[in-house]
């Protein structure tokens, strides 16, 4: 072997040793995402968040340049998804999961919290409002909430209930607790199979989103008595709010929010901000979240935050009375 042919082995080397080096430092440096995303949803499978997770991976994926792949993650409080979310390396997954994710939860939780709420849950922004409305079954023969008490006090013990998680379950506990009403809570994974059991007569009350109730209540199978919301739902307008049916303590305005990962860099969370942003403009998205019963939003990082903070000045002052777990 020649001194010019080692020269050129040596030279090769060196030169395949550069272009490694320099593909490793862009590997290392790459902006996010460089990657698939998962999108882990606070909900089962046909709820609302789950809807709203299969839309913004949708609107998300072009704007991010990967493919965002949705992860249903229910039950469990929401503490599953929130233990989902802050197991994933950083980077990998966003979570999308009602606000109570950050505001009631870590004061309603049994046991310890598996996610810090403060370093684990980025806000990023608001992204839609679903309706939640009170339901009975439709053989009731409740038709208003004064109904509701006084069916309630003349049978302790005898309906059963059930409520989405978060700042709903324990605003009810509250009303029970203040009117005299003996009622069973029954726990469920998800609203969908509330709903069924709703239909079939095996709980008597329950707190749902529309998204899951809209078919049953429109075919009639179960009756709704209020919604939570400061405004009458579009998609049923003959509805009353709580503050029209005499329960003003029952209002609450359900946002679904966006959160980014412990130590998110600021890029990433503009990258994200710009992509939800166009996303949500989206008239579609509108469009299909109406029909589901939701509206969409479209507040920033700051308007989440000030949403947590204010839930969880009413998670306070309701288990300053009752607590999180009061039975019934």
């Amino acid at each position: 072997m020649t001194d010019r042919s080692l020269g050129r082995r040596a030279a090769t080397g060196l030169g395949l040793g550069v272009i490694l080096g320099a593909r490793g430092a862009a590997a290392q440096g790459a902006p996010w995402p460089d990657r698939p995303v998962r999108l882990i949803a606070a909900g089962a499978a046909g709820s609302g968040i789950d809807l709203i997770a299969r839309l913004l991976a949708e609107g998300l994926s072009p704007r991010l340049g990967q493919p965002v792949v949705v992860d249903n993650r229910a039950a469990g409080g929401m503490a599953i998804a929130g233990e989902a979310h802050a197991a994933a390396r950083p980077g990998e997954a966003l979570l999308l999961a009602p606000s109570a994710i950050a505001s009631t939860v870590p004061y309603t939780f049994d046991g310890r919290l598996p996610y810090d709420p403060e370093q684990d849950l980025v806000p990023l922004g608001v992204v839609a409002s679903e309706f939640l409305c009170l339901a009975v079954t439709a053989g009731s023969p409740v038709h208003d909430m004064p109904a509701l008490v006084g069916a309630a006090r003349a049978a302790p013990g005898m309906l059963n209930w059930y409520s989405v998680p978060g700042f709903m379950e324990l605003a009810f506990r509250w009303f029970l607790h203040r009117h005299g009403m003996d009622m069973a809570y029954v726990a469920y994974r998800g609203s969908p199979q509330a709903v069924l059991d709703l239909v079939a007569g095996r709980i008597q009350v329950a707190i749902l989103p529309l998204t899951p109730a809209l078919a049953a209540i429109r075919q009639g199978t179960i009756r709704a008595l209020a919604v939570t919301s400061q405004h009458r739902s579009p998609s049923l307008p003959e509805v009353p709010t709580m503050a029209e049916a005499g329960a003003p303590g029952l209002a609450y305005d359900p946002f679904t929010a966006l959160f980014g990962w412990r130590g998110m860099p600021e890029a990433a969370r503009q990258k994200v901000a710009a992509a939800l942003a166009d996303a949500l403009r989206d008239n579609d998205y509108a469009a299909r979240l109406g029909q589901a019963g939701m509206v969409p939003q479209s507040g920033s990082a700051a308007a989440l935050a000030e949403v947590i903070a204010k839930q969880r000045d009413q998670v306070q002052t309701a288990m300053r009375t009752i607590g999180a777990r009061r039975a019934g």
